[in-house]
């Protein structure tokens, strides 16, 4: 797969869940993003989607991640597969 995982998770916060594209940063915490808990399950059915990755192990600490961690684990998931 070719598929960059960074585009990915970029692209779903700021398309699906409207996050200004000035905020998402590698070192932003997604609880910094204003996301509320419906907006990072969709974040987290959105990867799978996107990329085949269940994050859905994460979604109880998640917010405290920061979208380069969110990035990271989409990413190996993606090396995994």
């Amino acid at each position: 797969m070719s598929m960059d995982p960074k585009n990915v998770v970029h692209g779903i916060l700021a398309e699906d869940l409207e996050v200004d594209p000035a905020e998402i940063t590698d070192s932003a915490l997604l609880r910094t993003l204003e996301l509320d808990s419906l907006a990072i399950a969709e974040l987290i059915v959105r990867i799978k989607e996107e990329t085949g990755v269940d994050l859905g192990g994460e979604e109880t600490r998640i917010a405290d991640l920061t979208v380069g961690d969110v990035v990271s684990l989409a990413g190996s998931g993606l090396e995994a597969a």
